[in-house]
């Protein structure tokens, strides 16, 4: 059984789409390994497994089941790790996926939201994200009138 599985008990909304412990477990898992490996690349430290497995699995209970930056409702059955089956792209509003929203050795904070969120935000604060969205509504709306 892996750590996340015997630390960290499921979530009940992820209960209620069929996932088990065992399975939230093993992916609670292998994002923390993934997280850890990027961050101490970019941040040149150990960091503690332990510490952001935690933060990960806060962030799920806190409201995974939507996404945190748009309030969309995600769809846990669409990861990969969950049904193997790679996702098409235009169901990526579904898709969850762990963000940093705050990068720290000791203290990350991570939010739950979708893919193409993530994708969309990447190291982007949320205030740089609005920039970016007002500047481009702003232009399509003035080249469409």
């Amino acid at each position: 059984m892996s750590r996340g599985a015997r630390k960290y008990p499921i979530p009940d909304f992820l209960e209620r789409c069929g996932i088990d412990q065992n399975h939230y477990g093993r992916w609670l898992d292998k994002v923390t390994i993934a997280i850890t490996r990027r961050d101490q690349k970019r941040l040149k430290q150990p960091l503690s497994k332990a510490c952001f497995r935690c933060a990960i699995h806060k962030a799920v209970c806190e409201g995974g089941d939507r996404d945190y930056y748009t309030g969309e409702k995600l769809n846990w059955k669409l990861l990969q790790h969950f049904n193997g089956i790679a996702v098409p792209e235009r169901k990526h509003h579904e898709v969850p996926s762990v963000d940093h929203d705050q990068v720290h050795p000791t203290k990350p904070i991570f939010r739950i939201c979708s893919l193409r969120t993530n994708k969309c935000k990447s190291d982007y604060s949320i205030e740089e994200v609005l920039a970016f969205c007002e500047a481009f509504i702003a232009k399509q709306k003035k080249h469409n009138s």
